[in-house]
């Protein structure tokens, strides 16, 4: 029987949030031109607000994430490319094209001709120059202006539509990841004739009557109060003009309304949002029975969702006993079952990993020759035989009570953190007892889990790690001894809590950045599968399965949503390819 993870207690508290987002916000909203349920988009976003924490700052930089990552990527502004992560396929949108010199150092951007602002002004390479520039000039106090100082050293516009880009160091990569990816944050070209002369650190670029928030996509912020967003949209857009686009969006309206977790099934069984965050499988198979026009990215489960390029595994902080021995962590390896993880922990909602790598099509092409890595390190062998074996050879030995000691005699305890309403710490727990491992499950609340990896409070710690893409290298890198701190100092990089350092990996990894990643190359394929083969050896983490978030779709309106079946972008809202959602979508009724 599946779980319902307390959905009585859900809905009754999205009734409540849903009288309060209702009964304010389409009041206020009145003033407003009427725009028809079947033509309006309802979006909870992503992030988790009981109210729209910031109604007058949509500073891009400066801002707060919420808008970065809820509403303005898909309605008010636009990406120089966009990426479909699912088939590794590049999309050109305000730019058609760039190219790189030989060594990486350089590279050219060729914008599209007819990109207009809002206001009808052209965008043009000044407004790419002045925003690299602005950011360059703000560091680190913009948000995304460290890595831009770190890696742009000069941008130049050749004509007004061509940028010279000039790197700080080869970046092969750079383009792809700037560019075309975002996330939390991301790059986004203002308005040269707008945001000159402001203090971008304190222009909150809000002023509807003139229209800010400004930006060239086909939405602009017509209302902003504590309950919700409202986008309308434009009459016209350059994208259809230059026949980019046969069509204006079908969706007139956009609105965010901010919700907590709890509110979010009733919300989407309901009817009241289209939209939004992510919920667990058995929430949503229970919600589905209430409204069938409920669909994700399969249209069958158990596995309803989609990756999003992260994959859940143990962390261990390698600098700190008992974990600092790597005949512990294989043996920990040794312990686990995947399978069982997988089933009994989530049911069979979400893919089983044995490498650290997502199943995004780009790392497929890596990863399916990868097979002999995985046997050579018996990564996917479990049995407690196996566990006896390594550790005795290591010198560790059995007490009286049958658990397992350290090779000086002294106890051996194994505590597992893993965040509150994560399902695994029972059964791994359990795994780990099975192995003779004297087992503790803590159970932290996120901001606990993570403060305690930056800062280096932890043993074995179970923790998303979000990183390849296309490329191996974009999750081995975080094993690189550059972000490992000396100790009792807080960790670089939250993606690289394992403050693992070792020179071998390193040589191999900087010869890894330097070069452009492809599958079809040969001696590149050959050094990433010496990075890995290392890392699976030496096991500073342990992947255990696949993120799969069931993101729900609302069809009761509109349809047109990615799919297994038809997937024309990456699922995740925060994604900035989301915006080719909004334009696909379809009216139902």
């Amino acid at each position: 029987m599946k779980r319902q993870y307390g959905l009585a207690r859900w809905l009754t508290a999205g009734a409540a949030l849903a009288v309060l987002v209702w009964g304010t916000g389409l009041a206020a909203a009145q003033e407003l031109p009427k725009v028809p349920r079947n033509r309006t988009l309802i979006s909870q976003g992503w992030d988790f607000y009981n109210q729209v924490p910031s109604i007058d700052n949509f500073n891009p930089y400066a801002g707060v994430l919420l808008h970065q990552r809820n509403s303005m990527h898909y309605t008010v502004y636009e990406s120089l490319f966009y990426t479909n992560h699912f088939t590794n396929e590049l999309i050109p949108w305000i730019a058609e094209s760039y190219t790189y010199n030989k060594d990486f150092t350089e590279l050219t951007v060729k914008l599209r001709d007819g990109v207009k602002w809002s206001d009808g002004k052209p965008l043009t390479a000044d407004d790419v120059v002045f925003t690299f520039d602005m950011l360059k000039g703000a560091a680190p106090e913009l948000l995304f202006s460290s890595a831009i100082a770190e890696w742009v050293d000069s941008a130049k516009a050749v004509d007004p539509l061509t940028v010279a880009i000039k790197l700080k160091k080869p970046g092969p990569r750079w383009a792809a990841d700037f560019l075309a990816t975002g996330q939390s944050t991301r790059f986004v070209v203002v308005p040269k004739h707008i945001w000159e002369g402001k203090d971008p650190k304190t222009f909150n670029n809000f002023d509807l009557a003139k229209g800010l928030p400004m930006g060239t996509g086909p939405y602009k912020l017509v209302k902003s109060d504590a309950s919700s967003l409202f986008f309308d949209r434009r009459n016209d857009w350059w994208a259809k003009d230059v026949g980019l686009v046969k069509e204006m969006p079908k969706v007139e309206r956009i609105i965010y309304v901010p919700a907590t977790a709890e509110a979010m099934p009733q919300l989407y069984a309901t009817n009241q949002i289209d939209i939004g965050r992510n919920i667990q499988s058995g929430v949503f198979e229970a919600i589905k029975v209430q409204n069938p026009n409920l669909t994700a990215w399969n249209a069958q489960g158990p596995v309803w969702g989609a990756p999003n390029g992260c994959v859940i595994g143990i962390r261990f902080n390698v600098q700190k006993a008992p974990f600092n021995d790597v005949a512990l962590r294989q043996a920990v390896n040794a312990a686990i079952d995947r399978d069982q993880i997988v089933n009994l922990a989530y049911e069979g909602s979400v893919k089983k990993a044995v490498l650290p790598f997502s199943s995004y099509r780009g790392m497929l092409d890596y990863v399916d020759g990868m097979g002999d890595i995985i046997q050579a390190a018996a990564l996917d062998k479990s049995s407690v035989e196996r566990v006896a074996e390594i550790l005795t050879k290591a010198g560790y030995k059995k007490n009286s009570a049958g658990r397992w000691q350290r090779p000086d005699g002294s106890p051996l305890e194994i505590r597992v953190s893993v965040g509150q309403g994560d399902p695994v710490g029972p059964v791994l727990g359990e795994q780990l007892r099975s192995a003779g491992f004297d087992t503790v499950v803590n159970v932290q609340q996120i901001t606990a889990q993570t403060e305690a990896l930056t800062a280096g409070n932890f043993g074995l710690s179970v923790y998303p790690h979000c990183g390849s893409l296309y490329d191996p290298w974009q999750t081995l890198e975080h094993f690189h001894s550059k972000y490992a701190p000396k100790e009792g100092e807080a960790a670089k990089n939250l993606r690289a809590p394992t403050r693992y350092a070792n020179p071998e990996l390193d040589a191999i990894l900087d010869k890894l950045e330097a070069r452009q990643p492809s599958p079809k190359d040969a001696d590149y394929v050959a050094l990433a599968k010496q990075a890995t083969a290392i890392i699976a050896r030496d096991l500073p983490e342990i992947a255990l399965f696949e993120e799969i978030q069931t993101q729900p779709f609302n069809t009761t309106y509109w349809t047109g949503f990615p799919s297994s079946k038809d997937p024309y972008v990456a699922q995740p809202l925060p994604w900035e390819g989301f915006a080719l959602v909004i334009h696909r979508l379809q009216p139902k009724q």
